[in-house]
């Protein structure tokens, strides 16, 4: 046979963007060996018939560093089409780490990514398989994976490994500095993608610290990116705050030569049409020839949260004796003190204090405060009458504050009850504009992070059904391109995210009449219990990762079989 899989009769659309033709697809030995016309025969036939066949989906932002050590398949970006990510986000990471700051690291995810400690302990056990970066990156080559992963090299554990605890209350010496730039270039030439950091104010790691890259002077960031200069391959990601840093999204472009994606650009960040100055930034820079490029989510960004962790109102100077508090009984202590609660009130109706982690002013506060106002009851075991109304409503049938209502139902349940609150990214008609605009890149799904708040890894479907479909945004051709060909090329994946002779068969078959993300609903699948909200998705009827086809979500890998994926090495299988 001269293909193992032929895929006959689709609508091919191959990820640069090109205008769909029909065709067939032949594929051996997990290559793509014949487009368009596969004329000979094949051990096993697809029919495409009514489908669009196209490159397998890459996402850029993912959190699965830890995840994938006890789930090869990293669920849920499979199911929706994905079949090369990138970890290391944001900086975070478990490698390199000593021993003895494991338990740092995973407070650190736990707080900042909102990761369940116990998950975190059980699905990594007390004796991890690597320490350095590149034995990280062989633990993962070893144990195998069902998609392809990259990895970046991350921020917080490259300074943690070298200052200890310090790193979370101070600034690196010159020799911690040289000694950081060793492990990221030593890194590099193991095949990391790249580099990734946050200065992010919202980034609070545990026991209400920062987490350690926030500590770092510019100085310390410019020698990072310089570690980046001599490699051949790379991307330099920096997350900061709502207030971009254009001027050092500049300096470390220049310095590291590579390109620099900045996170996040939002609608919503700045107040109204705040995000338009980012746009005119990024056009100037593609203009002058830089490889600057923000990016943005095509989803709103909605957290179902409970006031055990209170996320959205992290950022928040009333909340910062929660952060530091020690246990539930202490943070319970604190949420029924009539002081607080007054406090609060205040806050809420805009008459406290100003935030202590907004540089931007009122404004930034007045939209974090007015994205509360929207807060639904999304879990209350005591009144389940309550799930899906508006808290604000059922105050006001109540006749108390809508904050006391919250603290009310919180300490009810244990801190269990849940709510769920839009924070950014709502506005339909600006999240347009940021998912049309060509110099911008699709990303913050952060799958494997903040899995019990809320679910954004299922943004492939949602970007072809709801941009594409429903409100022709996009063509369908500039919809898939976002989500793989634009994504590969920016981070330095070679040979992904396009459909090409001689590329591998990362290849998704899908439905463009039904392509979308279902409904989020909770699963309790995690190491020791722990839940996640899930999205399931539609219309997708074949996933194939180099050449072998991927189970759909309610089936699960046979038991012995080799995992399809692979290690990213530089972009690079």
């Amino acid at each position: 046979m001269a293909y193992d899989i032929k895929i006959t009769g689709g609508r091919i659309i191959d990820g640069t963007g090109a205008p769909a033709r029909s065709g067939d697809v032949g594929i051996a030995d997990g290559r793509i060996v014949a487009l368009g016309a596969a004329p000979d025969a094949a051990a096993r036939t697809v029919a495409a018939d009514g489908l669009v066949v196209a490159p397998g989906f890459v996402d850029i932002h993912t959190h699965y560093d830890a995840q994938v050590m006890w789930d090869p398949m990293m669920t849920i970006s499979p199911w929706h089409g994905v079949t090369s990510v990138v970890v290391g986000s944001c900086g975070f990471g478990v490698a390199p780490t000593r021993p003895e700051h494991r338990r740092v690291i995973l407070r650190i995810l736990e707080r900042v990514e909102a990761m369940s400690l116990a998950a975190l302990e059980a699905g990594l056990g007390e004796v991890w398989p690597f320490e350095t970066f590149p034995e990280y990156l062989d633990a993962i080559e070893r144990r195998g994976t069902a998609i392809n992963i990259g990895v970046m090299s991350g921020h917080t554990p490259v300074r943690l490994h070298v200052m200890g605890e310090a790193a979370v209350e101070r600034a690196a010496t010159p020799d911690e500095v040289a000694r950081m730039q060793a492990l990221v270039a030593e890194a590099m030439r193991a095949g990391a993608l790249g580099f990734a950091t946050s200065t992010s104010p919202i980034h609070v790691g545990y026991a209400g610290k920062p987490v350690p890259s926030r500590l770092a002077a510019e100085d310390e960031l410019l020698a990072m990116a310089a570690a980046l200069a001599g490699s051949s391959h790379g991307v330099f990601h920096y997350n900061g705050s709502r207030e971009p840093a254009f001027a050092l999204h500049e300096a470390l472009h220049r310095r590291s030569g590579k390109p620099l994606v900045w996170t996040p650009l939002l609608s919503g960040q700045l107040g109204p049409g705040g995000h338009r100055k980012s746009l005119l930034r990024a056009a100037e820079d593609a203009r002058d020839g830089l490889a600057i490029v923000p990016q943005v989510a095509c989803r709103p960004i909605v957290s179902e949260w409970n006031f055990a962790t209170p996320v959205i109102l992290d950022t928040w100077a009333l909340f910062e004796p929660v952060r530091r508090a020690d246990g539930e009984a202490a943070v319970a202590a604190i949420y029924a003190d009539p002081a607080f609660r007054a406090a609060f009130r205040d806050e809420v109706a805009g008459r406290g204090g100003r935030d202590a982690a907004f540089s931007g002013g009122r404004l930034e506060g007045e939209s974090r405060r007015r994205s509360f106002t929207l807060t639904e009851i999304s879990f209350c075991p005591a009144h389940p009458e309550l799930e899906g109304r508006r808290l604000f409503h059922v105050a006001l049938e109540r006749g108390i504050h809508a904050c006391d209502l919250a603290l009310d139902l919180a300490l009810e349940s244990g801190l269990k009850a849940r709510f769920r609150t839009p924070i950014v990214n709502f506005d339909e008609a600006e999240v347009e504009e940021l998912v049309t605009d060509p110099h911008v890149v699709i990303g913050l799904g952060d799958g494997g992070a903040h899995m019990s708040q809320l679910c954004d890894a299922c943004y492939t479907t949602h970007l072809l059904g709801h941009w594409v479909r429903e409100k022709k945004a996009l063509s369908l051709e500039a919809g898939v391109h976002l989500i793989t060909g634009r994504t590969a090329a920016l981070y330095g994946l070679a040979d992904r995210g396009r459909l090409a002779i001689g590329a591998p068969a990362d290849i998704v078959l899908f439905d463009a009449d039904r392509i979308g993300a279902g409904p989020l609903h909770r699963i309790h699948d995690l190491p020791a219990g722990a839940d996640r909200l899930v999205s399931m998705p539609s219309g997708i009827a074949s996933v194939f990762c180099n050449g072998v086809e991927l189970p759909p979500p309610d089936a699960a890998w046979p038991a012995g079989r080799k995992l399809p994926g692979r290690l990213l090495r530089g972009g690079v299988a």
